[in-house]
């Protein structure tokens, strides 16, 4: 039954694109709307005249309106007051140094569209299905690549993160988000201490995240700094994060921050709990020093998901895998590369077809001249030589008797199928059928054009001149009118 998966009956009329609705590339190659199904959004049409903005002006005042962000203060002659807890928008990275990515198809992906080839028998543009395979997400992976002078790739053995520094693997294994995972390697335990004593007028407090830090006159401040920038805010230098740090002053703030120091966390090395850690800050360090080879793998070479998410990546990283979607994209040509070498080792022929490569079940080969063919494949070889480029409803039309039976149908299709398979016949995506004899593109002649060009052009120039003569003869006086 290998014939009815090869559709021969289907109209090229309505098949002028690429046509692979019957493949499963993994999750979501084959889904309608693999873009994404959401619904396109359209404005809504404005009918009528649009009222005019009351106070618009220079002498116009917007009291309530703060200059730089944050939330409005509506009282009578109050001060804007801003939201310091908006998190800051992230500075544009340049792609890292030293680093290349390329674009990888899914295995699964790449098998099923190599049956597809096969079953259909079409040919297809190599550029048309590296398209296909970047309409999604899910459809490939994304490479990094350090070259000989760039950085070591740092990739995390539990979800495939990759980072640049050490700083920012610590930083990422610790963060709320992998609190589970981090459990199993130290564990949390938290003591009921005093609170401290002294007096203390103002509480500094992270502008970003609104975490209390303490008076800065307090001993465990400057730790309590360095643990927050490293675990949460590490993208930014450290100096700049400081400058994001404010001040409360009043009771209410010094009586919260003391109540927060009531608890204090300790941990404790899961493998080892004698060996006890005061603050995040000892135990990340010993992490860096002792644990992290365990579950940070440092290569020169890592695979991720090209969905992956922002906070995985190091900024550098993340910037080149972007533009290396974006130009693949634009111009698909390393993919198509390695979508070569891919199908090629799949049993499938890739070759050169009117200067362009495609992929299709065989390489154009002429028909030997002493090979006898039945009627039904001579009738269809002799066709398409006739009528070269015509659709494949066409040739059913012209060489398949009409109210034929299925079976005899499946015959017709089954000889179409070995002219394909033969490389006799190319049988293209688009529904077009062509002799393997068009396999190379039409020479335009434009040599001989010139050459006849410049022959005519020097038989002018010959002519011309006896005319010149006769002409400036007339203008002498000479009344003999010119030949």
């Amino acid at each position: 039954m290998y014939c009815q998966a090869f559709n021969m009956s289907k109209s090229s009329s309505d098949n002028q694109s690429l046509d692979l609705n019957g493949l499963d590339f993994g999750p979501a190659w084959a889904r309608k709307g693999a873009k994404g199904d959401k619904p396109i959004k359209h404005q809504r049409e404005f009918k009528g005249e649009r009222p005019k903005r009351p106070g618009k002006g220079r002498d116009s005042v917007d009291k309530g309106r703060p200059r730089h962000g944050g939330k409005r203060d509506f009282k009578h002659g109050a001060k804007a007051k801003f939201n310091h807890d908006s998190k800051p928008r992230r500075v544009f990275t340049p792609a890292a140094e030293g680093v290349s990515s390329s674009i990888m198809p899914i295995e699964e992906g790449v098998d099923n569209l190599v049956k597809e080839i096969s079953a259909s028998g079409r040919t297809y543009s190599v550029f048309d299905l590296a398209r296909v395979v970047l309409g999604s997400r899910d459809r490939f992976h994304v490479v990094l690549k350090s070259g000989d002078k760039g950085p070591y790739l740092f990739q995390f053995k539990h979800d495939s993160a990759v980072f640049l520094t050490k700083d920012e693997c610590l930083a990422y294994a610790s963060n709320d988000d992998n609190a589970q995972w981090l459990s199993g390697v130290y564990k949390a335990e938290e003591l009921e201490v005093e609170a401290p004593s002294g007096e203390f007028s103002t509480i500094a407090k992270c502008g970003i995240s609104g975490e209390l830090l303490g008076p800065t006159n307090f001993h465990g401040y400057q730790d309590r700094v360095l643990e927050l920038y490293k675990t949460k805010f590490n993208h930014f230098t450290l100096e700049n994060y400081k400058k994001r740090i404010v001040t409360e002053s009043g009771e209410d703030a010094v009586n919260l921050w003391k109540e927060s120091m009531t608890k204090r966390t300790i941990y404790k090395l899961v493998s080892d709990e004698a060996i006890v850690f005061d603050s995040k800050v000892a135990m990340l360090q010993h992490f860096s020093t002792s644990e992290f080879e365990k579950y940070f793998h440092k290569t020169t070479k890592a695979q991720v998901s090209s969905s992956i998410e922002v906070k995985k990546l190091s900024p550098g990283l993340l910037t080149c895998l972007k533009e290396t979607i974006q130009e693949q994209q634009r111009y698909p040509g390393d993919l198509s590369s390695f979508l070569c070498r891919q199908l090629s080792g799949r049993q499938l022929a890739v070759f050169k077809w009117q200067g362009k490569l495609h992929c299709g079940p065989s390489r154009p080969h002429m028909v030997p001249d002493d090979l006898n063919m039945a009627d039904r494949p001579k009738a269809i070889y002799q066709w398409t030589n006739e009528n070269s480029g015509a659709g494949i409803d066409s040739l059913w039309k012209s060489v398949c008797p009409a109210d034929i039976a299925e079976k005899a149908k499946f015959e017709w299709y089954h000889d179409l199928h070995w002219l394909i398979n033969e490389g006799y016949v190319i049988f293209m995506n688009n529904g077009l059928l062509f002799p393997s004899s068009a396999s190379k593109k039409p020479v335009a002649k434009q040599g001989k054009r010139k050459v006849t060009t410049n022959v005519s052009k020097h038989n002018e120039t010959k002519d011309a001149e006896p005319a010149k003569q006769k002409i400036s003869s007339q203008k002498k006086g000479t009344n003999k009118p010119v030949e």
